[in-house]
């Protein structure tokens, strides 16, 4: 009898644990609310424009405290394809843990300072945020 509640509590752990998928190990990106800003510099051509502008963004994404999860790229050497838009410079992703985290990035001084030193680098800003949904 105690060797097959035994192997019956084993089973379910089995069982259980093959179906749980652990924080750490989960592929869902972390933050309630995605913020996606994409760049298109006035002359990406300019080294000194670039690194200008790459100084302040960074200097933005190390110093807010408001973010969870944040990333910097350039347009991916990716296949070409009518629906892919590589025209941009930069691409900067934060990810916050609730739209008032975010609301509360739009006035914090690290944010105004990025965009009052970088602001006549750019031509265009386009701002993409999403909430996240169950999966």
């Amino acid at each position: 009898m105690k060797t097959r509640i035994f192997l019956a509590a084993i089973i379910l752990f089995s069982i259980t644990s093959c179906n749980t998928v652990k924080k750490e190990n989960s592929k869902i990106i972390k933050g309630e609310l995605v913020h996606v800003v994409y760049f298109w510099l006035n002359n990406p051509e300019n080294q000194e424009d670039v690194l200008a502008f790459e100084k302040a963004i960074k200097k933005l994404m190390n110093t807010n405290k408001l973010a969870v999860k944040i990333h910097l790229g350039k347009p991916a050497s990716t296949a070409k394809r009518d629906v892919v838009d590589n025209s941009y410079n930069y691409c900067m992703i934060f990810t916050f843990p609730s739209l008032k985290e975010q609301r509360l990035y739009q006035d914090d001084p690290s944010h105004l300072i990025f965009i009052d030193q970088a602001k006549h680098l750019w031509k265009k800003v386009q701002v993409y945020d999403s909430m996240k949904e169950s999966i």
